[in-house]
C-alpha cells in the first residue's frame, strides 16, 4: 500500500465481513446493518465503488458469475487481503471522533430565542436515543436468543459481536438516561 491511497472504513468492513464467508455486496449491506450499523455505517453507494476498487487491488476477488435476479456477484478475501486485514487489525485505531447532528443541535438551541427550539432539540434527542436503543435490544436478541446477557463481571466470556453490543447497548442507555435527566432542566 505504498502508493496507493489509503483505504475507506467501508473498505476495511467489506474486508472484515468477507473474511467471515464469501458474500454478495447486497449480503454485506444486510449484515452491516443487522451488526455494525450504529458505529460502523456502509451505503450502498460507498459499498459498490469499495467492492471495485478492492478487487483492482488484489484483495477481494469475484467469484463465477453474477447470480440472481438482481445478478448479485459474490465476492471472496484473498490472501493478500487477509494480510492487509489483519495489519489493519493490528495497527492502532484513529481517535474516536463522534459526530452526533442531534447534539449539535441541542447545543446551538439551547441559546435560540425560541424556547421551543430547545425543546424540540431535546425531545428528538430523546427519542432518537430511545429508537437506538429498541434497536440495539433487538440485535441483542438476535445475537443471543432467548439469553439474557451475563453481568459485566461475565462479560469477558462473551464474543466480540456480543461485546460490541454490550457496548453499544450500555452508551445508549446512558445517554437514554442522561436525556430524561435533562428534560425539564433550564440549560
Amino acid at each position: 500500500m505504498t502508493d496507493q491511497a489509503p483505504l475507506t472504513p467501508t473498505a476495511w468492513a467489506i474486508m472484515g465481513f468477507l473474511s467471515l464467508a464469501p458474500q454478495s455486496g447486497y449480503d454485506i449491506l444486510r449484515q452491516a446493518k443487522e451488526s455494525i450499523a450504529e458505529f460502523w455505517g456502509i451505503s450502498p453507494g460507498q459499498l459498490y465503488p469499495q467492492l471495485q476498487a478492492l478487487s483492482a487491488r488484489g484483495y477481494i476477488r469475484p467469484i463465477g458469475e453474477a447470480q440472481g435476479p438482481h445478478a448479485r456477484q459474490h465476492w471472496e478475501i484473498t490472501e493478500q487481503g487477509r494480510d492487509a486485514l489483519l495489519d489493519w487489525l493490528k495497527a492502532p485505531s484513529a481517535p474516536l471522533r463522534v459526530r452526533d447532528e442531534r447534539l449539535a443541535k441541542l447545543f446551538f438551541g439551547s441559546r435560540a430565542e425560541d424556547p421551543g427550539v430547545r425543546d424540540q432539540a431535546i425531545a428528538a434527542l430523546q427519542e432518537e436515543r430511545r429508537r437506538l436503543l429498541a434497536h440495539i435490544d433487538s440485535a441483542l436478541g438476535v445475537l443471543l436468543p432467548d439469553q439474557e446477557l451475563p453481568p459485566p463481571s461475565e462479560a469477558a466470556k462473551l464474543g466480540a459481536p456480543e461485546l460490541a453490543v454490550r457496548y453499544g447497548a450500555h452508551a445508549a442507555r446512558t445517554a437514554e438516561h442522561w436525556v430524561r435527566r435533562v428534560v425539564g432542566r433550564k440549560l
